[in-house]
């Protein structure tokens, strides 16, 4: 589902464009008529038929007359009846249309499908959009209704909604090539009837945020629909939040995202080359350039076209009719599957969730696990009931799980903290401060040397808290070298491959001795690597790990009786799963925290820095504005175009390796803007005129940089880790050479595993968190910008950060007021927080909760009932 507000000018223009009467489609596009010949789209009213009376709409199909009427605010026929009120500007927004797309391969079936299979998918269609938008009209709040007691209107759901549908089966023609075939609905929710019966517009922004959970529940529906019909429904997605019909494989869907694929891929090059998206008539140019196959003219040769399409992989008409098989049973519910992936998905990215996730989560795993809506949703509760989402006291749940996870870490590390049976005494540590001092040719600090006292005291927990560019890495090399002095074994470990090589590069006393925390935990578990009492482990960037392989790492280094140090920043980014655990073991576990800034030599752009980290970013903004390091765009196209650029001028100066290009939004920007970068340096000729395709689309050539995406074995043993970055050195047919940074190391990568690398001149901002470079050039600003992502963008470098900001991110008629704003974005803070920081909700204090938990001891104390049987409510049955 996606959604967007119909401006209040554009409104009748946008009535027709829907009901196809206002313009000539184009050939192939939306409006093709079953006989060849332009056709308008049918629509038709949905909602409550008393509540259409009562605005003048006959229930039934949706003219475009009476949809404009409701659009502008009046009574159909009746122009100088007003029956909702005009906004501060005297305008009456038009409405929002709310878009549901049916998955692919619902699509293809109906493509493929005689004209009863068509109507059958249609039907099917249709009726999960009805219960979508039933379901957004009784729980979000799409108008306000008045509050005596706060003496204001609040927002409220509304009582009826006034909605007009219209079926789509293609994708929008791009150029003369043939659409993919894509059925979907536009939804236009003009206005809604409030519980006190006035009639008021619609709240646009309730529906925004809504968008995910009406989609889960869109697809939800279409999928119990479609089993009642006899179809096959599996899970699809990674993360399971999507579903395929049995029967058509991904290559198929491929097949049937070809045309898009290409037009994209053609966008993506004139992007490239012009700094810019192309209009919409460039566009076109752009498609007819890609074409290659006849353009279909009518509905027929449409059809033709598609058969065409399929007829490759082995489908046509017969197979998509033996999709369907009437008298199949639908898919018997698998309950314990499905609830093991709500626990798992609610938790994906945070430790604690709202109610709105719960519902979203739930939606989104019962597709693929046989759940109609109506059981999913209660299943949600009987979860709740059960205590395998637990209730917070601030309304807020997390689950059992990561509640004794976090529990686990806890309780593990303060006892460990308590163990004095770690032993390095003061000779060993004096002798690896003086080794560290002669390596470095400067003496460490005295936060320094408390540092290292504290993180190799005997306990056998400790934590070391180390802001951007405080020098943190000639502790941890000093206190492993203490620890070796001392006849211990020590190993330094990260998330993120390219995090723990870094750690052994500033920590030389690691070198050889990183590895990532899953490749530390597998090497122990197979007796590759030794961990017992003399083993002390270094987590790097211990705010970037999430619970679970914090609780993994834990328990392992508990049971053998080895030592912990985990060091990072909780002002920094969080983990990307559920997290927030480290500033909660800093408070519990003896901690050194380093608060001198060394990387950065001007004490002016030192305070910046503490500005951001505490959440004063009006007083940052003001330093860099200052230095004239603040650059405003109109458009946020435009803010790429200048960032590459300029990331190009300091990379010919300076060197690639020494300039961070970032971004805290999508890998979209970063393809823009890496691929910008690249056609830059080919205009002057500066990479190999050979090149080599990418399986997305671009090339590769000689001299470009790139980055891996994810860890790659090679010939020689040592894989190459997530993160890593180089140059490549040459072309040899099908493969490519890399010279790694940080050395001499060169690798060969085949053909099949160039999907590992990306080019590399450009990153997401989760991606520099521990580098250190000369100049940082940042794109930043939109809705993702927050107090962390600031922080890290601005202290990568050791000479300045310039900050690249759209105007169209920001709300406000003055930069001063654009920037405002931009300072409120960048002082909210997004960071983690563990479950363990709020209270379990207690049923004994509200009675009548329906939530009531059988096994409140176990809530309280998860560690207390191990032996609590969580498998026995697994068999749960829902009520159908």
């Amino acid at each position: 589902m996606t959604a967007a507000s119909i401006p209040a000018a554009t409104g009748g223009d946008y009535a027709g464009y829907l009901d196809g009467k206002t313009m000539v489609p184009e050939q192939g596009d939306y409006y093709l008529g079953r006989d060849g010949l332009p056709a308008e789209a049918p629509g038709r009213w949905i909602g409550n038929a008393d509540a259409l009376t009562r605005v003048g709409i006959t229930p039934g199909p949706a003219h475009a007359d009476d949809l404009r009427a409701l659009m502008a605010g009046h009574r159909p026929g009746q122009p100088d009846e007003f029956l909702r009120a005009a906004g501060p500007d005297g305008s009456r927004a038009a409405g929002i249309d709310v878009t549901f797309s049916a998955p692919k391969s619902v699509s293809i079936a109906w493509a493929l499908g005689d004209q009863a299979q068509r109507a059958e998918i249609e039907a099917a269609h249709r009726a999960a959009v009805e219960q979508a938008v039933g379901y957004l009209g009784r729980t979000v709040e799409l108008t306000t209704r008045w509050n005596p007691a706060q003496g204001a209107s609040v927002p409220a759901p509304a009582a009826h909604v006034h909605a007009a549908e219209f079926v789509h089966t293609t994708a929008r023609g791009v150029g003369d090539g043939a659409p993919d075939p894509q059925l979907h609905s536009h939804v236009v929710i003009t206005s809604v009837e409030r519980t006190d019966g006035r009639i008021a517009a619609v709240r646009s922004r309730p529906v925004l945020r809504s968008a995910r959970e009406g989609g889960a529940l869109y697809r939800a529906q279409l999928a119990h629909e479609l089993r009642q019909r006899g179809y096959g429904i599996e899970s699809a997605g990674e993360d399971g939040r999507y579903f395929r019909i049995d029967g058509i494989t991904p290559d198929l869907e491929a097949a049937f995202s070809k045309r898009s694929v290409e037009v994209q891929r053609a966008a993506r090059a004139f992007r490239a080359e012009h700094g810019r998206a192309p209009e919409r008539g460039e566009l076109r140019a752009l498609a007819i350039q890609t074409r290659s196959e006849k353009v279909p003219h009518t509905r027929p040769e449409l059809d033709a076209s598609w058969q065409a399409t399929a007829a490759p992989h082995g489908f046509d008409r017969a197979q998509a009719a033996e999709l369907r098989a009437p008298g199949r049973p639908a898919t018997l519910p698998v309950a314990d599957r499905w609830a093991e992936a709500v626990e798992r998905e609610a938790t994906a990215s945070r430790a604690v969730f709202d109610a709105r996730e719960l519902r979203t989560v739930a939606l989104e795993q019962a597709a693929g696990h046989g759940l109609a809506p109506a059981d999913a949703l209660a299943g949600a509760d009987h979860l709740r009931g059960t205590g395998r989402v637990l209730d917070l006291a601030d309304g807020r749940m997390t689950t059992a799980s990561v509640r004794e996870a976090e529990t686990t870490i806890s309780t593990s590390l303060q006892a460990m903290a308590a163990d004095s049976a770690r032993a390095i005494d003061a000779h060993a540590r004096a002798a690896a401060i003086a080794a560290v001092e002669q390596r470095i040719g400067a003496e460490l600090s005295a936060e320094q040397r408390a540092a290292i006292d504290t993180i190799t005291a005997p306990g056998r927990a400790a934590v070391l808290i180390g802001p951007a560019g405080t020098g943190k890495g000639v502790v941890i090399d000093a206190a492993a070298h203490a620890e070796q002095a001392a006849g211990r074994e020590v190993y330094g470990v990260a998330v993120a491959g390219r995090t723990a090589q870094r750690l052994g590069e500033s920590a030389p006393s690691l070198e050889g001795r990183v590895k990532t925390i899953d490749g530390f935990i597998a090497s122990v578990e197979h007796g590759r690597l030794p961990l017992d009492t003399r083993t002390t482990v270094y987590v790097d960037e211990a705010g970037m790990g999430d619970t679970d392989r914090l609780h993994r790492l834990t328990e392992l280094v508990a049971e053998r009786g080895g030592a912990l140090v985990a060091i990072g920043d909780g002002r920094q980014l969080s983990a990307i799963g559920a997290g927030g655990m480290f500033d909660r073991l800093a408070a519990e576990l003896p901690s050194a925290e380093l608060q001198t800034v060394h990387r950065a030599s001007d004490p002016a752009e030192r305070d910046a820095w503490h500005a951001l980290r505490t959440g004063d970013a009006r007083a940052a903004l003001a330093f860099y504005q200052e230095r004239g390091h603040v650059h405003l765009s109109d458009t946020r196209d435009q803010a790429i175009e200048h960032a590459a650029h300029s990331y190009d001028q300091l990379a010919s100066e300076h060197g690639h390796g020494q300039i961070a290009l970032m971004s805290d939004a999508s890998n979209v920007e970063i393809d823009h803007l890496n691929l910008r970068i690249q056609a830059l340096r080919r205009s002057r000729e500066e990479l190999s005129p050979e090149r080599l395709a990418h399986p997305d689309g671009h090339h590769f050539h000689a001299g470009d940089r790139v980055i891996w995406t994810r860890p790659m074995p090679t010939r020689d043993g040592a894989r190459v880790e997530n993160g890593q970055r180089g140059e490549i050195t040459r072309l040899d047919g099908d493969r490519l050479a890399v010279q790694l940074d940080g050395g001499d190391r060169t690798v060969t990568v085949d053909a099949d595993r160039l999907d590992a690398l990306r080019l590399g001149y450009a990153t997401h901002v989760v991606r520099e968190q521990g580098a250190t470079v000369r100049r940082s050039v940042v794109v930043t600003g939109s809705w993702q910008t927050s107090r962390e992502t600031a922080y890290v963008e601005s202290t990568r470098a050791t000479h300045g950060v310039e900050w690249h900001i759209a105007r169209d991110d920001l709300d406000g008629h003055h930069d001063t007021d654009r920037l405002d704003q931009l300072a409120d974005r960048m002082s909210a803070s997004r960071a983690q927080e563990p479950s363990l920081n709020v209270e379990l909700h207690d049923p004994a204090r509200l009675p009548d909760d329906p939530h009531q938990a059988l096994h409140v001891a176990r809530l309280h104390s998860p560690a207390a009932a191990p032996d609590l049987d969580r498998g026995a409510d697994r068999g749960l049955e829902l009520d159908r």
